[in-house]
């Protein structure tokens, strides 16, 4: 499905004088378009094509990633095999980056450049001696290298003014080591660091000289720390607010009167103002000390607080629909963000209310509480829900996080061809997040692990309790040293839900299978269990029922994940999945499976991807298409 909207950021008295330039608005969540009936493989490789060129308008020409390609190349070192592949690993990085490369036609121009190129690389591995050769045969390219013996460091000084020199741990080289560039570099941070932690001075500035002895085969090298008065905090200042609480961004700041002054002091302050997500810039300005005191001015400029969302949308699941949103991130004055939106189409409609307290009573804790209500009308039951919760979480570590809450739901529930049953669900969800990826939407390396428990308790006196187990795990691992930077990426995902018969289970807490963020190829909540509808007609064969839900869900998908261009990239993707009536997950023979391909485009902040999908087991009467068509704003998972 697609939803096609408009967001704008305005002020509330500008709420009836929107601008007249709609602009695209693809939702958070994963969105589908799924094709009601078969077509051929020439109307897909069609829509594709549409796809392709309809986001390069702009672009004057585009070139296929497989056919703009360099001149093979290999690198040969003489009895220094570690060299040999580093050296090889770089010019593989620069190929990917170097825009100069891609002008060259002629084998013999890139061989001059990269024999450039190498000669540098052995230079900062301390060769200083060494030389390179290439020769172009068949457009092949072969560099012989001869790095000749590496420069050691013959004397290692590190000049600052003696009152800061106790203590001072080093630079983590010694005389004897090799001249390496990058070690050189890594000794001006670390005294940087010392300074900034152990230290009052107005500036920090370090410098280097190495002095190569070709003679010796040898370096002097000097680090140097520039003369600069130790000073202390004195006013610190906050201009340009106008609806922002002050104390409350003052206790952002972490910089007391008197303290010791230290930049990074200054630039970490900055950037805990600018996570607020209340101030849209930042400038800092330090006054010239006076009798060893110096003043500091913030000068800031809020961000826009309200946000207004319009939207039209399409979906083979539930047809037609509009939604409408409004968000204020500063209610209160403290971050406090309210947050209200409304879906409406054939098959739900919804109207939902959240407000998030940042800093709950600490730094790491959060507060937010919901209220929602929603009418949905799906093929196996109808449901109308009223549901109230809140939840503290709180920043155990830098990528550890856990949850407590509590919600209490009213709902009707009608499950085709039964009588309706009304619940009053009391809940005590609890949660453990640990996330350690690089990028939430585009993900390159690193893991996730969600593991929630949600104990449910009928109020109404039904006796109604079961448990809701529900854990998902990712895991991404990215070879940056291959061509077309390969990903690897695998989600799993396991549900149980315990206590009571899986009819007993209101059939909206069940688990459903299928669909665009479940198993790809089918339908959504096409798989899992049925029931077995006799027929009244004698003689006539038995009828499988819609899918009634299960007590427990197994998941998995495998994705390839390729980067062609800076804008491009191609997916390969395997996902399996099912539900079961008995509270027991299994990722055997029982699974379904889908597979598909798809396309990346990269925008400024997330992937825009586009997949198709099919079922390798195509079950008939049950899966009406032989492909599934998937368009989202972020990867899969």
């Amino acid at each position: 499905m697609y939803w096609i909207g408009t967001r704008y950021p305005v002020p509330t008295r500008q709420l009836f004088t929107l601008p007249g330039v709609a602009v695209v608005n693809i939702c958070k969540r994963i969105v589908e378009l799924r094709l009601p009936r078969p077509v051929t493989c020439p109307s897909a490789l069609a829509l594709l094509l549409f796809c392709c060129l309809a986001t390069s308008v702009a672009q004057p020409a585009f070139a296929l990633p497989f056919l703009d390609s360099l001149p093979k190349f290999k690198i040969r070192v003489s009895e220094d095999r570690a060299l040999q592949d580093w050296l090889r690993e770089q010019v593989n990085e620069q190929r990917k980056s170097s825009s100069v490369l891609k002008a060259y036609e002629d084998p013999l121009d890139v061989a001059r450049y990269e024999r450039g190129t190498l000669e540098k690389l052995l230079r900062s591995r301390g060769y200083y001696d060494g030389r390179v050769r290439q020769t172009v045969t068949d457009g092949e390219i072969l560099y012989r290298v001869v790095p000749g013996p590496v420069y050691r460091i013959k004397t290692l000084e590190v000049k600052m003014p003696p009152r800061l020199r106790a203590g001072f741990p080093g630079v983590g080289l010694k005389p004897g080591d090799p001249l390496e560039a990058e070690k050189v570099t890594e000794g001006v941070g670390l005294i940087e660091k010392y300074l900034g932690d152990h230290a009052c001075l107005l500036d920090v500035d370090v410098n280097y000289k190495a002095t190569v002895i070709h003679s010796e085969q040898a370096a002097r090298l000097e680090y140097r720390v520039a003369e600069s008065p130790e000073v202390h905090i004195g006013e610190v200042w906050l201009e340009g607010l106008s609806t922002v609480n002050e104390e409350y961004l003052r206790k952002r700041l972490q910089l007391k009167p008197g303290a010791c002054f230290s930049r990074r002091k200054v630039d970490a302050a900055r950037l805990r103002l600018l996570r607020t997500n209340l101030i849209a810039g930042v400038n800092s300005e330090v006054s010239e000390p006076v009798d060893g005191v110096v003043n500091i001015t913030f000068r800031l400029l809020e961000r826009n607080h309200r946000t207004v969302r319009l939207g039209v949308g399409y979906t083979s699941d539930e047809g037609a629909g509009v939604s409408a949103g409004w968000e204020h991130r500063n209610v209160l004055g403290r971050g406090e963000k309210i947050e209200v939106e409304t879906r409406i189409n054939e098959v739900k409609q919804s109207l939902k209310n959240e407000l998030l307290v940042p800093r709950f009573f600490r730094d790491d804790q959060d507060f937010s509480a919901k209220a929602e209500a929603s009418n949905e009308e799906r093929d196996s039951y109808q449901a109308k829900a009223l549901t109230i919760g809140g939840t503290i979480s709180r920043r155990h570590t830098k990528h550890r996080t856990f949850s407590i809450g509590s919600e209490l739901k009213f709902s009707e529930v009608q499950e085709e061809g039964e009588e309706s049953e009304n619940y009053r669900l009391l809940a005590f969800p609890v949660a453990m997040k640990v996330d350690t990826t690089d990028n939430l939407l585009d993900a390159h390396r690193g893991a996730t692990a969600t593991m929630e428990v949600k104990p449910y308790l009928d109020l109404k006196g039904t006796g109604t309790r079961f448990v809701k187990n529900t854990l998902v795990m990712t895991g991404y691992l990215t070879a940056e040293e291959m061509r077309f930077d390969p990903t690897l990426a695998l989600r799993i995902k396991a549900g149980v839900i315990s206590g009571i018969d899986n009819l007993d289970i209101p059939a909206d807490e069940r688990f459903y299978a299928g669909g665009g963020g479940s198993v790809r190829g089918y339908s959504y909540q096409a798989l899992g269990p049925r029931r077995l509808i006799e027929s009244e007609v004698p003689g006539e064969p038995a009828t499988l029922s819609d899918p009634i839900g299960g007590r427990a869900l197994s998941e998995i998908s495998l994705e390839g994940r390729f980067r062609f261009t800076d804008t491009w990239g191609g997916v390969l993707f395997l996902d399996g999945g099912n539900a079961y009536a008995d509270p027991r997950p299994r990722f055997d023979s029982s699974l379904y499976w889908g597979v598909g391909l798809g396309v990346r485009y990269m925008t400024s902040f997330a992937p825009l991807r586009f997949d198709v999908a099919f079922p390798l087991e195509r079950r008939e009467g049950l899966d009406d298409s032989a492909y599934q068509i998937y368009v989202s704003l972020g990867q899969a998972f």
